[in-house]
Protein backbone atom coordinates (compact mmCIF):
# COMPACT_ATOMS: atom_id res chain seq x y z
CA UNK A 1 0.00 0.00 0.00
CA UNK A 2 1.36 3.41 -1.01
CA UNK A 3 1.04 6.14 1.62
CA UNK A 4 0.56 9.64 0.21
CA UNK A 5 2.67 12.47 1.61
CA UNK A 6 0.47 15.12 3.14
CA UNK A 7 1.78 18.68 3.24
CA UNK A 8 0.53 22.06 4.39
CA UNK A 9 1.79 25.53 3.53
CA UNK A 10 1.45 28.14 6.29
CA UNK A 11 2.56 31.73 6.82
CA UNK A 12 5.28 31.82 9.45
CA UNK A 13 4.37 33.17 12.87
CA UNK A 14 5.28 32.24 16.46
CA UNK A 15 1.77 30.80 16.91
CA UNK A 16 2.15 28.64 13.80
CA UNK A 17 5.61 27.56 14.96
CA UNK A 18 4.22 26.34 18.31
CA UNK A 19 1.59 24.27 16.50
CA UNK A 20 3.92 22.62 13.94
CA UNK A 21 6.53 21.73 16.61
CA UNK A 22 3.88 19.87 18.63
CA UNK A 23 2.61 16.30 18.37
CA UNK A 24 -0.22 14.21 19.84
CA UNK A 25 1.50 14.05 23.27
CA UNK A 26 2.94 17.58 23.43
CA UNK A 27 0.38 20.27 22.59
CA UNK A 28 1.08 23.82 21.43
CA UNK A 29 0.69 25.27 24.95
CA UNK A 30 3.31 22.82 26.30
CA UNK A 31 5.61 23.55 23.35
CA UNK A 32 5.46 27.26 24.12
CA UNK A 33 6.85 26.58 27.58
CA UNK A 34 9.93 24.87 26.17
CA UNK A 35 13.23 26.72 25.81
CA UNK A 36 13.62 25.31 22.28
CA UNK A 37 10.45 27.05 21.16
CA UNK A 38 11.69 30.42 22.40
CA UNK A 39 15.08 29.86 20.81
CA UNK A 40 13.63 28.82 17.43
CA UNK A 41 11.10 31.67 17.51
CA UNK A 42 13.96 34.15 17.86
CA UNK A 43 16.30 32.34 15.46
CA UNK A 44 13.67 32.07 12.69
CA UNK A 45 12.01 35.39 13.46
CA UNK A 46 12.40 38.89 12.06
CA UNK A 47 15.12 40.23 14.37
CA UNK A 48 18.29 41.78 12.99
CA UNK A 49 20.45 38.61 13.05
CA UNK A 50 17.61 36.14 12.57
CA UNK A 51 16.71 34.11 9.47
CA UNK A 52 13.48 36.03 8.73
CA UNK A 53 11.33 32.99 7.92
CA UNK A 54 8.12 33.82 6.03
CA UNK A 55 6.66 30.42 5.13
CA UNK A 56 6.35 26.99 6.77
CA UNK A 57 5.86 23.74 4.84
CA UNK A 58 4.76 20.77 6.99
CA UNK A 59 5.46 17.32 5.51
CA UNK A 60 4.23 14.01 6.95
CA UNK A 61 4.71 11.16 7.33
CA UNK A 62 8.49 11.45 7.22
CA UNK A 63 11.03 8.66 7.83
CA UNK A 64 13.95 10.15 9.78
CA UNK A 65 17.00 7.90 9.59
CA UNK A 66 18.40 9.15 12.90
CA UNK A 67 15.10 8.40 14.67
CA UNK A 68 14.71 5.03 12.93
CA UNK A 69 18.11 3.93 14.26
CA UNK A 70 17.11 4.70 17.84
CA UNK A 71 13.61 3.33 17.25
CA UNK A 72 15.00 -0.04 16.14
CA UNK A 73 17.47 -0.21 19.04
CA UNK A 74 15.21 1.06 21.81
CA UNK A 75 11.63 2.22 21.23
CA UNK A 76 10.50 -0.80 19.19
CA UNK A 77 11.29 -3.09 22.16
CA UNK A 78 8.70 -1.53 24.49
CA UNK A 79 5.06 -2.48 25.00
CA UNK A 80 3.75 0.96 23.99
CA UNK A 81 3.39 1.24 20.23
CA UNK A 82 5.06 4.56 19.42
CA UNK A 83 4.94 5.46 15.71
CA UNK A 84 8.12 5.19 13.70
CA UNK A 85 7.31 8.04 11.33
CA UNK A 86 7.86 11.72 12.10
CA UNK A 87 6.77 15.13 10.85
CA UNK A 88 9.24 17.34 8.99
CA UNK A 89 8.81 21.12 9.15
CA UNK A 90 10.52 23.21 6.45
CA UNK A 91 11.16 26.96 6.58
CA UNK A 92 11.53 29.48 3.74
CA UNK A 93 12.44 33.15 3.72
CA UNK A 94 10.21 33.75 0.69
CA UNK A 95 6.44 34.17 1.19
CA UNK A 96 4.32 31.86 -0.97
CA UNK A 97 1.10 29.82 -1.03
CA UNK A 98 0.39 26.14 -1.69
CA UNK A 99 -0.32 26.81 -5.39
CA UNK A 100 3.10 28.50 -5.76
CA UNK A 101 4.83 25.45 -4.26
CA UNK A 102 2.97 23.06 -6.57
CA UNK A 103 3.90 25.19 -9.58
CA UNK A 104 7.56 25.25 -8.55
CA UNK A 105 7.55 21.46 -8.11
CA UNK A 106 6.00 20.88 -11.52
CA UNK A 107 8.07 23.30 -13.62
CA UNK A 108 11.88 23.67 -13.17
CA UNK A 109 11.68 27.13 -14.73
CA UNK A 110 9.37 28.33 -11.95
CA UNK A 111 10.19 29.01 -8.32
CA UNK A 112 13.85 30.03 -8.49
CA UNK A 113 13.36 32.65 -5.77
CA UNK A 114 11.30 30.22 -3.69
CA UNK A 115 13.95 27.47 -3.67
CA UNK A 116 16.79 29.94 -3.13
CA UNK A 117 15.09 31.09 0.09
CA UNK A 118 15.17 27.63 1.71
CA UNK A 119 16.32 27.89 5.34
CA UNK A 120 16.20 24.23 6.43
CA UNK A 121 13.98 21.97 8.50
CA UNK A 122 13.14 20.58 11.94
CA UNK A 123 12.01 16.96 12.44
CA UNK A 124 9.30 16.50 15.09
CA UNK A 125 9.50 13.04 16.68
CA UNK A 126 6.39 11.11 17.84
CA UNK A 127 7.42 11.01 21.51
CA UNK A 128 5.80 12.33 24.70
CA UNK A 129 8.79 14.58 25.40
CA UNK A 130 12.07 15.65 23.75
CA UNK A 131 10.31 15.80 20.40
CA UNK A 132 12.82 18.01 18.50
CA UNK A 133 14.62 15.58 16.20
CA UNK A 134 17.17 15.96 13.41
CA UNK A 135 17.37 19.64 12.50
CA UNK A 136 19.16 21.28 9.59
CA UNK A 137 19.05 25.09 9.67
CA UNK A 138 21.26 27.61 7.97
CA UNK A 139 23.63 29.51 10.26
CA UNK A 140 23.25 33.20 10.95
CA UNK A 141 23.86 35.25 7.79
CA UNK A 142 27.43 36.25 6.99
CA UNK A 143 28.30 39.88 7.70
CA UNK A 144 29.76 42.34 5.21
CA UNK A 145 32.89 42.53 7.35
CA UNK A 146 33.22 38.72 7.15
CA UNK A 147 33.35 38.49 10.94
CA UNK A 148 31.28 35.29 11.29
CA UNK A 149 32.91 31.99 10.42
CA UNK A 150 31.22 28.58 10.38
CA UNK A 151 33.95 26.07 9.48
CA UNK A 152 32.24 23.11 11.17
CA UNK A 153 29.65 22.16 8.61
CA UNK A 154 28.99 19.85 5.72
CA UNK A 155 26.69 19.67 2.74
CA UNK A 156 23.38 17.84 3.26
CA UNK A 157 21.03 16.88 0.47
CA UNK A 158 17.33 17.52 1.15
CA UNK A 159 14.51 15.96 -0.87
CA UNK A 160 11.32 17.98 -0.51
CA UNK A 161 8.45 16.34 -2.40
CA UNK A 162 10.88 15.27 -5.12
CA UNK A 163 12.78 18.58 -5.32
CA UNK A 164 16.48 18.18 -4.58
CA UNK A 165 17.86 20.92 -2.34
CA UNK A 166 21.18 21.38 -0.60
CA UNK A 167 22.07 23.04 2.67
CA UNK A 168 25.48 23.54 4.31
CA UNK A 169 25.27 23.34 8.07
CA UNK A 170 25.74 20.83 10.91
CA UNK A 171 22.88 18.64 12.09
CA UNK A 172 21.26 19.36 15.46
CA UNK A 173 18.75 17.67 17.74
CA UNK A 174 17.41 17.92 21.27
CA UNK A 175 18.74 15.35 23.68
CA UNK A 176 16.54 12.30 24.12
CA UNK A 177 17.10 11.32 27.76
CA UNK A 178 15.93 7.76 27.03
CA UNK A 179 18.88 6.93 24.75
CA UNK A 180 21.17 9.92 25.30
CA UNK A 181 21.97 13.03 27.33
CA UNK A 182 23.70 16.28 26.39
CA UNK A 183 27.13 14.65 26.06
CA UNK A 184 25.84 11.91 23.73
CA UNK A 185 23.91 14.41 21.63
CA UNK A 186 26.94 16.71 21.39
CA UNK A 187 29.04 13.74 20.25
CA UNK A 188 26.40 12.69 17.71
CA UNK A 189 26.44 16.16 16.19
CA UNK A 190 30.25 16.26 16.17
CA UNK A 191 30.48 12.83 14.54
CA UNK A 192 28.38 14.08 11.62
CA UNK A 193 31.33 16.32 10.77
CA UNK A 194 34.18 13.94 11.58
CA UNK A 195 32.57 11.14 9.56
CA UNK A 196 33.04 13.18 6.39
CA UNK A 197 36.39 14.67 7.38
CA UNK A 198 38.07 11.42 8.47
CA UNK A 199 35.80 8.75 6.89
CA UNK A 200 34.88 7.35 10.30
CA UNK A 201 31.59 5.69 11.35
CA UNK A 202 28.47 7.70 12.15
CA UNK A 203 26.75 5.97 15.11
CA UNK A 204 23.27 6.75 16.40
CA UNK A 205 22.80 8.32 19.87
CA UNK A 206 21.88 4.87 21.23
CA UNK A 207 25.08 3.37 19.79
CA UNK A 208 27.19 6.25 21.18
CA UNK A 209 25.82 5.71 24.68
CA UNK A 210 26.40 1.96 24.37
CA UNK A 211 29.99 2.51 23.15
CA UNK A 212 30.82 4.68 26.19
CA UNK A 213 30.78 1.47 28.27
CA UNK A 214 32.62 2.34 31.47
CA UNK A 215 30.72 3.31 34.58
CA UNK A 216 33.75 3.83 36.80
CA UNK A 217 33.00 7.39 37.87
CA UNK A 218 29.24 7.41 38.20
CA UNK A 219 26.31 5.35 39.34
CA UNK A 220 23.15 4.44 37.43
CA UNK A 221 22.72 2.65 34.15
CA UNK A 222 23.33 3.16 30.43
CA UNK A 223 19.64 3.30 29.42
CA UNK A 224 17.77 5.46 30.20
CA UNK A 225 20.86 7.67 30.02
CA UNK A 226 21.72 10.10 32.78
CA UNK A 227 24.79 11.38 30.94
CA UNK A 228 28.44 10.62 30.26
CA UNK A 229 31.52 11.54 32.26
CA UNK A 230 34.85 12.58 30.74
CA UNK A 231 36.15 9.02 30.59
CA UNK A 232 33.08 7.86 28.75
CA UNK A 233 33.28 10.74 26.28
CA UNK A 234 36.83 9.63 25.47
CA UNK A 235 35.65 6.03 25.10
CA UNK A 236 32.92 7.07 22.66
CA UNK A 237 35.40 9.05 20.54
CA UNK A 238 37.83 6.14 20.50
CA UNK A 239 34.99 3.80 19.46
CA UNK A 240 34.67 5.59 16.11
CA UNK A 241 38.42 5.34 15.43
CA UNK A 242 39.50 8.80 16.58
CA UNK A 243 41.65 10.09 19.44
CA UNK A 244 40.89 12.91 21.87
CA UNK A 245 42.71 16.17 22.46
CA UNK A 246 41.51 17.02 25.99
CA UNK A 247 42.24 20.23 27.87
CA UNK A 248 40.98 20.83 31.43
CA UNK A 249 40.98 24.27 33.03
CA UNK A 250 41.26 25.68 36.54
CA UNK A 251 38.19 26.98 38.33
CA UNK A 252 37.76 30.18 40.32
CA UNK A 253 37.49 28.36 43.66
CA UNK A 254 40.74 26.43 43.14
CA UNK A 255 44.21 27.53 44.22
CA UNK A 256 46.03 29.58 41.58
CA UNK A 257 49.78 29.46 40.95
CA UNK A 258 50.54 33.21 40.88
CA UNK A 259 49.72 34.81 44.22
CA UNK A 260 50.80 38.27 43.01
CA UNK A 261 48.06 38.45 40.36
CA UNK A 262 44.34 38.35 40.93
CA UNK A 263 42.35 35.22 40.12
CA UNK A 264 40.36 37.19 37.54
CA UNK A 265 43.55 38.23 35.74
CA UNK A 266 44.75 34.62 35.64
CA UNK A 267 41.28 33.48 34.46
CA UNK A 268 41.45 35.97 31.60
CA UNK A 269 44.88 34.68 30.63
CA UNK A 270 43.58 31.10 30.76
CA UNK A 271 40.68 32.09 28.52
CA UNK A 272 43.08 33.70 26.02
CA UNK A 273 44.92 30.38 25.83
CA UNK A 274 41.62 28.58 25.31
CA UNK A 275 40.74 30.98 22.48
CA UNK A 276 43.97 30.04 20.69
CA UNK A 277 43.27 26.33 21.14
CA UNK A 278 39.66 26.62 19.93
CA UNK A 279 40.50 28.66 16.87
CA UNK A 280 43.45 26.49 15.83
CA UNK A 281 41.30 23.35 15.51
CA UNK A 282 38.09 25.05 14.36
CA UNK A 283 39.91 26.43 11.31
CA UNK A 284 40.25 22.86 10.02
CA UNK A 285 36.52 22.37 10.51
CA UNK A 286 36.90 20.21 13.60
CA UNK A 287 34.00 20.37 16.07
CA UNK A 288 35.06 21.27 19.60
CA UNK A 289 33.15 19.74 22.52
CA UNK A 290 32.97 22.47 25.15
CA UNK A 291 32.18 21.40 28.73
CA UNK A 292 31.02 24.30 30.89
CA UNK A 293 29.85 24.65 34.49
CA UNK A 294 26.72 26.81 34.58
CA UNK A 295 26.98 29.46 37.30
CA UNK A 296 30.31 27.77 38.12
CA UNK A 297 28.41 24.96 39.82
CA UNK A 298 30.12 21.53 39.53
CA UNK A 299 26.65 19.94 39.57
CA UNK A 300 25.51 22.05 36.59
CA UNK A 301 27.82 20.70 33.91
CA UNK A 302 26.77 21.00 30.28
CA UNK A 303 28.41 19.90 26.99
CA UNK A 304 27.91 21.77 23.72
CA UNK A 305 29.41 21.39 20.23
CA UNK A 306 31.20 24.52 19.00
CA UNK A 307 30.71 25.00 15.27
CA UNK A 308 31.86 28.57 14.59
CA UNK A 309 33.11 31.88 15.91
CA UNK A 310 32.89 35.62 15.40
CA UNK A 311 35.89 37.97 15.28
CA UNK A 312 35.55 41.36 16.94
CA UNK A 313 35.58 44.45 14.73
CA UNK A 314 38.07 46.13 17.08
CA UNK A 315 41.85 45.44 16.88
CA UNK A 316 43.24 42.29 18.44
CA UNK A 317 43.88 42.96 22.15
CA UNK A 318 47.48 43.00 23.33
CA UNK A 319 48.81 39.84 24.95
CA UNK A 320 51.66 39.54 27.48
CA UNK A 321 53.63 37.21 25.18
CA UNK A 322 52.37 37.90 21.65
CA UNK A 323 49.04 38.50 19.99
CA UNK A 324 46.99 35.94 18.09
CA UNK A 325 44.16 36.35 15.61
CA UNK A 326 42.28 34.01 17.99
CA UNK A 327 42.33 36.69 20.71
CA UNK A 328 39.82 38.67 18.61
CA UNK A 329 37.13 35.98 19.05
CA UNK A 330 34.29 37.61 20.95
CA UNK A 331 31.59 34.98 20.33
CA UNK A 332 31.32 31.25 19.81
CA UNK A 333 28.45 29.56 17.95
CA UNK A 334 27.53 26.22 19.49
CA UNK A 335 24.97 23.49 18.92
CA UNK A 336 23.43 23.47 22.39
CA UNK A 337 20.92 20.62 22.65
CA UNK A 338 19.09 22.52 25.42
CA UNK A 339 18.63 25.60 23.22
CA UNK A 340 19.17 25.16 19.49
CA UNK A 341 21.77 25.34 16.71
CA UNK A 342 24.33 28.17 16.61
CA UNK A 343 23.58 29.29 20.17
CA UNK A 344 25.75 32.26 21.13
CA UNK A 345 28.38 32.00 23.85
CA UNK A 346 30.42 35.15 24.60
CA UNK A 347 33.54 35.95 26.61
CA UNK A 348 33.21 38.14 29.71
CA UNK A 349 35.92 40.41 31.10
CA UNK A 350 36.14 38.39 34.32
CA UNK A 351 37.28 35.23 32.49
CA UNK A 352 33.86 33.55 32.42
CA UNK A 353 31.50 32.72 29.55
CA UNK A 354 28.16 34.40 28.95
CA UNK A 355 25.73 31.66 27.91
CA UNK A 356 22.53 32.05 25.86
CA UNK A 357 20.57 30.72 28.84
CA UNK A 358 18.44 33.45 30.48
CA UNK A 359 19.06 34.19 34.13
CA UNK A 360 15.28 34.08 34.62
CA UNK A 361 14.32 30.42 35.03
CA UNK A 362 10.88 31.15 33.56
CA UNK A 363 11.61 30.85 29.87
CA UNK A 364 8.16 32.01 28.84
CA UNK A 365 8.64 35.43 30.47
CA UNK A 366 12.29 35.84 29.52
CA UNK A 367 11.71 36.95 25.92
CA UNK A 368 14.53 39.14 24.53
CA UNK A 369 16.48 38.15 27.63
CA UNK A 370 18.36 40.99 29.24
CA UNK A 371 20.50 38.93 31.61
CA UNK A 372 22.14 35.59 30.94
CA UNK A 373 23.54 32.81 33.05
CA UNK A 374 27.30 32.75 33.40
CA UNK A 375 29.45 29.65 33.04
CA UNK A 376 33.06 28.74 33.61
CA UNK A 377 35.08 26.77 31.10
CA UNK A 378 35.83 23.34 32.54
CA UNK A 379 37.24 21.29 29.63
CA UNK A 380 37.41 20.93 25.86
CA UNK A 381 37.50 17.79 23.72
CA UNK A 382 38.68 17.64 20.12
CA UNK A 383 37.87 14.38 18.27
CA UNK A 384 40.73 14.05 15.81
CA UNK A 385 42.54 11.52 13.66
CA UNK A 386 45.57 9.81 15.19
CA UNK A 387 47.54 10.98 12.12
CA UNK A 388 47.75 14.43 13.72
CA UNK A 389 50.43 14.03 16.38
CA UNK A 390 51.79 17.54 16.89
CA UNK A 391 49.64 19.63 19.23
CA UNK A 392 48.69 23.29 19.24
CA UNK A 393 50.84 24.04 22.29
CA UNK A 394 53.96 22.65 20.61
CA UNK A 395 53.46 24.98 17.67
CA UNK A 396 52.69 27.90 19.98
CA UNK A 397 56.05 27.47 21.70
CA UNK A 398 57.87 27.53 18.35
CA UNK A 399 56.08 30.73 17.38
CA UNK A 400 57.25 32.35 20.61
CA UNK A 401 60.85 31.77 19.51
CA UNK A 402 60.25 33.60 16.26
CA UNK A 403 59.07 36.76 17.92
CA UNK A 404 62.73 37.73 18.20
CA UNK A 405 62.99 37.91 14.41
CA UNK A 406 60.33 40.57 14.33
CA UNK A 407 62.38 43.39 15.80
CA UNK A 408 62.38 47.04 14.67
CA UNK A 409 65.58 46.22 12.73
CA UNK A 410 63.60 44.04 10.30
CA UNK A 411 59.94 44.95 10.81
CA UNK A 412 58.67 48.50 11.40
CA UNK A 413 55.91 48.49 14.04
CA UNK A 414 56.93 44.97 15.11
CA UNK A 415 54.81 45.34 18.24
CA UNK A 416 51.69 45.28 16.03
CA UNK A 417 52.40 41.84 14.57
CA UNK A 418 49.57 39.32 15.08
CA UNK A 419 50.00 35.56 14.57
CA UNK A 420 47.48 33.34 12.82
CA UNK A 421 48.04 29.78 14.13
CA UNK A 422 45.87 26.95 12.83
CA UNK A 423 45.70 23.33 11.67
CA UNK A 424 44.99 22.77 7.97
CA UNK A 425 44.82 20.24 5.18
CA UNK A 426 47.89 20.89 3.05
CA UNK A 427 45.79 21.07 -0.13
CA UNK A 428 43.61 23.77 1.46
CA UNK A 429 46.75 25.60 2.57
CA UNK A 430 48.08 25.63 -1.00
CA UNK A 431 44.73 26.80 -2.34
CA UNK A 432 44.90 29.70 0.10
CA UNK A 433 48.36 30.63 -1.19
CA UNK A 434 47.06 30.59 -4.77
CA UNK A 435 44.23 32.94 -3.84
CA UNK A 436 46.07 35.38 -1.58
CA UNK A 437 49.49 35.30 -3.34
CA UNK A 438 51.61 36.63 -0.42
CA UNK A 439 54.61 35.95 -2.68
CA UNK A 440 54.79 35.59 -6.43
CA UNK A 441 56.87 34.05 -9.19
CA UNK A 442 59.64 31.64 -8.15
CA UNK A 443 58.98 31.67 -4.34
CA UNK A 444 55.28 30.92 -4.92
CA UNK A 445 56.03 28.22 -7.47
CA UNK A 446 58.40 26.58 -5.01
CA UNK A 447 55.75 26.52 -2.31
CA UNK A 448 53.04 25.12 -4.57
CA UNK A 449 55.28 22.33 -5.89
CA UNK A 450 56.66 21.28 -2.47
CA UNK A 451 55.44 17.87 -1.25
CA UNK A 452 53.63 18.25 2.06
CA UNK A 453 51.91 15.81 4.46
CA UNK A 454 48.12 15.69 4.52
CA UNK A 455 47.90 17.79 7.71
CA UNK A 456 50.05 20.82 8.47
CA UNK A 457 50.21 23.43 11.18
CA UNK A 458 50.48 26.98 9.86
CA UNK A 459 51.78 29.89 11.95
CA UNK A 460 51.54 33.11 9.94
CA UNK A 461 52.70 36.54 11.08
CA UNK A 462 50.43 39.40 9.99
CA UNK A 463 51.14 43.13 10.03
CA UNK A 464 47.99 45.18 9.52
CA UNK A 465 46.40 41.98 8.17
CA UNK A 466 49.16 41.56 5.56
CA UNK A 467 51.15 38.28 5.76
CA UNK A 468 54.86 38.88 6.25
CA UNK A 469 56.21 35.48 7.37
CA UNK A 470 54.99 31.98 8.17
CA UNK A 471 56.16 28.67 9.57
CA UNK A 472 54.71 25.41 8.26
CA UNK A 473 54.93 22.31 10.50
CA UNK A 474 54.38 18.64 9.75
CA UNK A 475 51.37 17.84 11.94
CA UNK A 476 51.96 14.11 11.44
CA UNK A 477 55.60 14.07 12.62
CA UNK A 478 57.02 12.62 15.84
CA UNK A 479 57.11 14.78 18.96
CA UNK A 480 60.85 14.15 19.25
CA UNK A 481 61.61 15.25 15.67
CA UNK A 482 62.32 18.67 14.16
CA UNK A 483 58.87 19.06 12.64
CA UNK A 484 59.19 22.48 10.99
CA UNK A 485 59.05 21.92 7.22
CA UNK A 486 59.15 25.43 5.77
CA UNK A 487 59.74 29.02 6.70
CA UNK A 488 58.24 31.33 4.11
CA UNK A 489 59.18 34.99 4.07
CA UNK A 490 56.60 37.03 2.17
CA UNK A 491 57.05 40.05 -0.06
CA UNK A 492 56.78 42.87 2.55
CA UNK A 493 59.58 41.34 4.65
CA UNK A 494 61.83 39.60 2.13
CA UNK A 495 64.20 42.46 1.34
CA UNK A 496 64.80 43.67 4.93
CA UNK A 497 65.15 40.17 6.37
CA UNK A 498 67.50 39.16 3.57
CA UNK A 499 69.76 42.10 4.41
CA UNK A 500 69.67 41.28 8.12
CA UNK A 501 70.46 37.56 7.64
CA UNK A 502 73.35 38.39 5.33
CA UNK A 503 75.10 39.85 8.40
CA UNK A 504 77.01 37.34 10.52
CA UNK A 505 76.25 39.37 13.66
CA UNK A 506 72.48 39.01 13.19
CA UNK A 507 72.79 35.27 12.54
CA UNK A 508 74.87 34.78 15.66
CA UNK A 509 72.33 36.75 17.67
CA UNK A 510 69.63 34.32 16.55
CA UNK A 511 71.69 31.25 17.26
CA UNK A 512 72.47 32.42 20.79
CA UNK A 513 68.80 32.97 21.62
CA UNK A 514 67.51 30.44 24.21
CA UNK A 515 65.75 27.52 22.55
CA UNK A 516 66.42 28.65 18.97
CA UNK A 517 67.27 25.64 16.80
CA UNK A 518 69.94 26.27 14.15
CA UNK A 519 67.80 24.38 11.64
CA UNK A 520 65.32 27.28 11.66
CA UNK A 521 68.15 29.41 10.31
CA UNK A 522 68.81 26.85 7.59
CA UNK A 523 65.17 27.06 6.47
CA UNK A 524 65.25 30.86 6.48
CA UNK A 525 68.43 31.02 4.45
CA UNK A 526 67.04 28.50 1.98
CA UNK A 527 63.83 30.45 1.46
CA UNK A 528 65.70 33.74 0.91
CA UNK A 529 68.20 32.14 -1.51
CA UNK A 530 71.21 33.14 0.60
CA UNK A 531 74.50 31.28 0.71
CA UNK A 532 75.68 30.77 4.29
CA UNK A 533 78.33 28.13 5.11
CA UNK A 534 78.29 25.58 7.94
CA UNK A 535 74.55 25.42 8.53
CA UNK A 536 73.08 22.12 9.72
CA UNK A 537 70.91 20.08 7.34
CA UNK A 538 67.17 19.88 7.97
Amino acid sequence: MVTPIAFDVLPYSPDALAVVLSNEWVDAASTRRKRHFHYFAEYLGSGGESLHAATIVVEKPYLSQSFLDDYADYYARGFRDYPRTCTRVHFFRHAFARADLLAALADPAVGTELWASYLGYVVVKPLPARQIGATLLRPYPATTANRRHYPVGRSYGVNLLGKQLEITTLIFQEQDSNVSACATTALWMAFHRTAGLFQTPLPSPYQITAAARTLFNRHGRNFPSAGLDQTQIGEAIQAVGLVTELRTYRQRWEEWPDEERSVEEQLREQLRGAQGFLYAYLRLGLPILLFVLLDEDPQQGHLVTVTGYRLAATPVPASPEFSLVAHAIDRLYAHDDQMGPYARYSFANDGTLVTPWPADANWATAKRWKTHRRASLYSMFVPITAQVRITYEQVYRQVALFQQLLSPDTVPAAEDVVWDVYLALSNDYKDELRRTRPVTEAPLERLLTTALPKYVWVARALLQQTPILELVFDATDLHTAFYCLLINVFTPLRASLRRALAQARFRQQLLRAPGFDARFLTLLVRDLDLVVPNLPPV
